[in-house]
C-alpha cells in the first residue's frame, strides 16, 4: 500500500464526477470515467465540457475493455443508480484499489463494502461545492471540500493517506477528522435540510441566509435530524448548527443544490436518503418529525 495513487476511474459523470475528473486529470493521473453501451458510446463520441474545457479523460466500458484494476474509484453517481454503478465498475476493481464514495446519505459505503469487501472502503463526505451539467456542459463555482477517514472494519488507514496526496495532486481540498462518524451525520443534517428546503421551495443558497419562511424551514428540518442523532448514539449539537452557518454563508448565493437541479430537470430526487430516513428513526425512537414526514410527500407526489 506503499505506491502512490496513478489511475483513477470516476462512475458517474454528471456535475460532480465530471468536476473532480477534470481535477484528477490536471493533477497528471490517469483519469477515466466508467460507462456501459451507449452511454460509453456517447461520451467518446461527444465527450464533455467543464468550465468551457474539454475533459480529456479516457471512457471505461465494463462490456468492451479489459478488466484492469485502478488505484482509485471515485464513486459520483445518484443513489438509486449505486447497484448498477457497482456492476459497473467491477471489472476495474482489484485488492489494491480504494473506492471513495462522495453519494449523499449515510449508506452508500455499506453498499460497497457488501460488493468488493470493507477493505478497500474509506468514508467521505462531500461538501460546499456548487456545480451542473447541461447537456454535455459542466459548469461549477466551487469544487468544495472532501472530508475522508475510516472506521473499525473498514479501510487501512494508509489508504487515507494515498487518497489525500492524489488530492493534493489534484488541487482539491480535504481533511480529516478524528470522529468520521460525527462527521456523516453531520452532512446528513446537512443534507436533509438545505437540500430539501431548497429543492421544495426552490430557492437558492441565498434565500436561506436570511430570516423568511424558507429559513424557518429549513432550520425546523435540520431540528428533527437533531432530535434523532442522539438515540441513534452520534448526537449532534449546537456547535454542529453553528458550523453549517459558517458553511452556508461561504457557500455561493445564486448556487442551486442538487435536488433543486433534480427537481428542475424532473429527476428523481434523494427524499428517500433524507427525509424518508428520518421518518423512519423518528418512529423508531418515538420522535416527532412532522416536517420531515410533509416534505417525503411533497417530493415523492412530485415525481410520481
Amino acid at each position: 500500500m506503499s505506491q502512490p495513487v496513478e489511475s483513477v476511474a470516476v462512475v458517474g459523470a454528471g456535475a460532480m464526477g465530471a468536476m473532480y475528473a477534470a481535477h484528477f486529470v490536471d493533477g497528471g493521473l490517469r483519469t477515466s470515467l466508467v460507462a456501459s453501451g451507449e452511454r460509453a458510446r456517447r461520451l467518446r463520441a461527444d465527450g464533455l465540457s467543464v468550465n468551457g474545457a474539454p475533459l480529456p479523460a479516457g471512457v471505461l466500458d465494463p462490456g468492451a475493455d479489459p478488466s484492469k484494476p485502478v488505484d482509485l474509484v471515485l464513486v459520483a453517481v445518484k443513489h438509486h443508480d449505486l447497484p448498477a454503478a457497482m456492476a459497473d465498475v467491477a471489472p476495474f476493481v482489484g485488492t489494491e484499489t480504494t473506492l471513495v464514495s462522495v453519494l449523499n446519505g449515510l449508506d452508500s459505503e455499506e453498499v460497497i463494502a457488501e460488493r468488493f469487501g470493507p477493505q478497500g472502503v474509506l468514508l467521505c463526505i462531500a461538501l460546499g461545492m456548487a456545480a451542473g451539467r447541461e447537456g454535455r456542459e459542466v459548469t461549477y463555482l466551487s469544487p468544495g471540500q472532501l472530508t475522508l477517514g475510516t472506521a473499525p472494519g473498514l479501510a487501512d488507514p494508509s489508504r487515507v493517506h494515498r487518497v489525500a496526496e492524489a488530492l493534493d495532486r489534484a488541487g482539491l481540498r480535504w481533511e480529516t477528522p478524528q470522529d468520521m462518524c460525527h462527521e456523516m451525520w453531520w452532512k446528513f443534517m446537512v443534507n436533509t435540510c438545505i437540500n430539501q428546503a431548497s429543492a421544495v421551495l426552490r430557492r437558492p443558497y441565498a434565500d436561506f441566509t436570511v430570516e423568511s419562511p424558507a429559513r424557518s424551514l429549513m432550520l425546523a428540518l435540520r431540528d428533527e435530524v437533531i432530535a434523532v442523532s442522539g438515540p441513534e448514539g452520534v448526537p449532534l449539537g449546537e456547535a454542529d448548527c453553528e458550523r453549517w452557518e459558517q458553511v452556508l454563508a461561504g457557500l455561493p448565493g445564486e448556487g442551486r443544490t442538487s435536488m433543486l437541479q433534480d427537481v428542475l430537470a424532473g429527476r428523481p430526487t434523494e427524499v428517500a436518503l433524507f427525509a424518508d430516513r428520518v421518518v423512519e428513526l423518528g418512529r423508531r425512537h418515538g420522535v416527532p418529525t412532522p416536517h420531515n414526514q410533509t416534505i417525503s410527500r411533497i417530493l415523492h407526489d412530485s415525481t410520481a
